[in-house]
């Protein structure tokens, strides 16, 4: 049994109420790079090492839509080609710290054949987001170049892993790095998305191009039971979410609900590679015990308010960085620990979302799982 720190009681079981759309599996396809990297606009075949279509819903605001992410990367540059389901800008914001609060951002679109590609910093939650140059920084942008064709535009872009500004956000070679990105059908970049958005995880290969994945069935006996354990744990918090959603209306819930559902998919992705099988995805239901008396709990705690929905949530979000950290710890295969890694990312960053919105209503969090001195760095902004 894996060991999570929580009260066990026993609650309401509440059914999830289907609202919220499930995207497609953002698996991530890998081969090596025989071609050259070019700043051309145009993503051959061969080029990239690294490929993953992040898909968006209908949603209200947004029409829907999709963006394939091509990437490689050597020990000092990484090269990117963004391919997304428009004809206006698209962006990609790299380790945003809260919804969109520091992140890293390109935001790009092709203007009468000519690309146009800025380097952004995100000031606030939900924006602004402004030129580095604006902000005393640089622009950091070393190549790039773009193309429109079918209803649909390619970005091709350089820049170092490393930077001195600090409004970029610098990466290692085997990084797992948060990413959020967005569509909008309208050139004019001073215009808010309206196609799409979402987040994911983009995954850094360590020197020598396409990381070394072990051969399925090669997983050790932990590797295996982690990774049914964490896919559950993930689906748990998308159940919980989901139904206080239901209850309350709070965009936080749905947004992040959202946002499990990604999870899901990635820690889905390895599990499908390895042939292991997973329990039935039933709302509400979990073959692992302490996981089903956790949801039940928080799930009845958080049903009493909003304030309450927001605290179980935070606390959801302690149990899940710690579980995620155990199993970090004793993975041994690259590919289960840049999953992980990538998960993680996303716990703490769902963990100050929490913590913000608590704060706004003049609430102080307490952290109930987690040391205070990992909790403070965690939650600092």
């Amino acid at each position: 049994m894996r060991a999570i720190n929580a009260v066990l009681l026993l609650a309401l079981l509440l059914t999830f109420s289907g609202c919220v759309e499930r995207p497609e599996a953002p698996a991530v396809s890998e081969q090596q790079a025989t071609e050259e990297w070019k700043a051309d606009g145009i993503v051959s075949e061969g080029e990239y090492t690294r490929s993953m279509l992040l898909q968006a819903p209908t949603r209200q605001g947004y029409s829907g839509g999709d963006m394939q992410i091509s990437w490689r990367n050597d020990e000092e540059d990484l090269y990117l080609a963004l391919n997304g389901s428009t004809l206006g800008w698209l962006a990609l914001g790299f380790e945003p710290l809260e919804w969109m609060k520091d992140s890293d951002i390109i935001l790009a679109s092709v203007d009468k054949g000519t690309a146009v590609v800025l380097d952004e910093y995100c000031t606030g939650n939900y924006g602004p987001h402004i030129e580095d140059t604006m902000l005393g920084g640089t622009d950091d942008i070393q190549e790039f170049s773009g193309s429109e064709s079918a209803g649909r535009t390619t970005i091709e872009l350089k820049r170092s892993l490393q930077s001195s500004d600090r409004f970029d956000k610098s990466f290692s070679p085997g990084q797992a790095v948060s990413i959020i990105w967005a569509l909008s059908d309208n050139p004019d970049i001073s215009q808010k998305h309206d196609v799409a958005y979402g987040e994911g995880i983009l995954s850094l290969t360590r020197a020598g191009g396409v990381a070394s994945a072990s051969l399925p069935g090669s997983l050790t006996p932990i590797e295996k039971d982690g990774l049914i354990f964490i896919w559950e744990e993930e689906k748990a918090a998308r159940d919980i979410y989901s139904s206080l959603y239901e209850k309350n209306n709070l965009t936080i819930f749905l947004d992040l609900t959202r946002s499990e559902e990604s999870h899901m998919d990635q820690a889905k992705a390895v599990i499908d590679k390895y042939g292991l099988v997973l329990p039935a995805d039933v709302p509400g239901v979990f073959e692992n015990q302490t996981l089903q008396d956790i949801h039940d709990r928080l799930l009845a705690e958080g049903l009493e308010s909003d304030e309450q929905a927001l605290k179980v949530a935070a606390e959801f979000e302690e149990i899940s960085i710690m579980d995620l950290e155990a199993e970090l710890a004793a993975a041994e295969n690259e590919d289960v620990r840049t999953m992980y890694q990538g998960l993680l990312a996303g716990s703490r960053k769902h963990l100050r979302s929490y913590v913000a919105d608590l704060k706004e209503q003049g609430i102080e969090y307490e952290p109930r799982h987690l040391l205070r001195s990992e909790f403070e760095e965690t939650v600092r902004v």
